[in-house]
């Protein structure tokens, strides 16, 4: 997950444990889409690249797939090397997804769960997933939908909008836009064919709305806006941010946002 602008001002190694709590189920509903668009069956072999944690990679393992999953971060990797030992043929290795140490056509499928799409490399990382992949083999890739703008970052970003009318949380060049057609676009441009978008509506749960931003805060740490904060801006953006959550809060005061993320597919041409 660490490559390009975020790799110098987030180290991925520190906060696996709150990407896995944190980050991961709210992920997985579209790591899920992807291994059913892909049909991901027993005896697959499969990668995941920019695997974090191995959210995706488990969830293939679990239905019989041989995976390796592969990150930059030396200590994804590790624990994504603990998750996988369980099940037969998965591993885990060190390696950028714009230079995967992969021969081609080795794989089944190849997916970037939140990975390659995020970086502006990106284009390049597609062309490798389908490098590896096998003719005829699938390539998904997933991403937050940029155009619905329902995702955590996004009402984070209306919510520091308003508390700080001047200010940006990120600049607009910060992550890569991918419109449904570009990513349609990238992938048959990398050798795909048959690439289609899909839809992934999924709930972002908060146990404690008042303590989100405490809760999430190594996580939004490598967002421009929220290094140049006060101490006191902080906390007032945290008591705006969980104050716009506690919106969604049902009779038990658990909030339950909505999101939405895409799953991209297309088949290596033969």
């Amino acid at each position: 997950m660490a490559n390009d602008h975020t790799s110098s001002s987030l180290d991925f190694d520190t906060i696996l444990m709150d990407y896995e709590r944190l980050v991961e189920p709210l992920t997985l509903p579209a790591a899920l889409l992807s291994l059913d668009l892909t049909d991901v069956a027993p005896g697959a072999c499969v990668i995941d690249v920019a695997a974090g944690t191995g959210g995706c990679a488990v969830a293939a393992a679990r239905r019989g797939a041989r995976v390796l999953a592969t990150d930059i971060a030396p200590g994804m990797v590790a624990r994504a090397v603990e998750r996988l030992q369980e099940f037969e043929g998965c591993e885990s290795r060190v390696m950028g997804f714009d230079a995967l140490q992969v021969p081609d056509a080795t794989f089944d499928a190849a997916f970037s769960h939140f990975g390659v799409l995020v970086f502006a490399s990106g284009g390049k990382g597609l062309h490798e997933l389908v490098r590896v992949t096998r003719p005829g083999g699938w390539v998904a890739v997933s991403n937050w939908d940029q155009e619905a703008r329902a995702a955590p970052q996004y009402l984070l970003r209306q919510v520091f909008a308003t508390t700080f009318p001047n200010r940006q949380l990120w600049p607009d060049d910060f992550f890569p836009l991918w419109s449904n057609e570009a990513i349609a676009a990238a992938l048959d441009e990398a050798g795909c064919i048959e690439a289609e978008t899909f839809a992934c509506e999924a709930t972002w749960t908060v146990i404690s709305p008042k303590t989100v931003m405490t809760d999430y805060a190594a996580l939004v740490a490598a967002l421009p806006g929220i290094r140049e904060l006060t101490p006191s801006e902080l906390e007032e953006l945290g008591e705006a941010f969980g104050a716009a959550i506690a919106r969604y809060a049902g009779d038990d005061g658990v909030a339950r946002v909505p999101t939405r993320a895409r799953v991209a597919r297309g088949r290596k041409a033969r």
